[in-house]
């Protein structure tokens, strides 16, 4: 999620248009303004991006192969701590200073979005859970939560001693991967931005 802020930030897109991404499932709906919309197509779009990138590959071998079935939605919350550990490589802005920002314009925006979103944005909210994603046990509670959430049997809750064994060979994946994501965010948005109406 801290990614996909950021990415919306940076390449000038709808912030809750991209963090909506994972809480919508099928076509946007209509009713959302166009900007979120768009926002929710670039979420897809960088997920795809990510999954098929060589470094994502890299991150995904560098795990047991127990653990590779959920490996890239548990490598989707590492990126976020890997991400938040060296803030300032990748904004100017203080990594407090930011995660308030988004804090705010999800509360800005609260009665319109889905219930699971608004939920999740008053828990994260309170935990001032984007900031502490640089916190390592924070991650572990996180893919605990994850665990508990998905309905089928999966390894989320025992991968993270795996994450931090793997961590600094993530790391180099991670430092390749996300200046490539954010290139192809901004080229997807300048892409659409001049196509002709229709």
């Amino acid at each position: 999620m801290l990614a996909h802020a950021l990415l919306a930030e940076q390449c000038g897109c709808s912030l809750i248009g991209n963090l909506l991404g994972d809480f919508v499932r099928g076509p946007p709906p209509q009713h959302y303004p166009a900007a979120w919309q768009n926002g929710i197509r670039l979420h897809r779009r960088i997920d795809g991006f990510v999954d098929r990138h060589a470094a994502s590959a890299r991150s995904v071998a560098r795990l047991p192969a127990g653990q590779r079935r959920w490996a890239r939605v548990a490598l989707d919350v590492y990126y976020d701590h890997l991400l938040a550990c060296d803030w300032a490589r990748y904004s100017s802005l203080p990594l407090a200073q930011f995660a308030a920002g988004v804090y705010a314009a999800l509360d800005q925006h609260g009665a319109a979005l889905p219930p699971n979103l608004a939920r999740f944005a008053g828990f994260m909210a309170s935990r001032d859970l984007l900031a502490g994603y640089r916190e390592p046990e924070v991650i572990a509670e996180v893919l605990m939560r994850m665990a508990g959430r998905v309905r089928r049997p999966n390894t989320l809750a025992a991968v993270f001693p795996d994450l931090t064994t793997a961590r600094d060979g993530i790391a180099l994946d991670f430092a390749q991967l996300f200046p490539a994501t954010l290139a192809f965010a901004r080229r997807e948005v300048t892409a659409r931005a001049v196509q002709p109406a229709g």
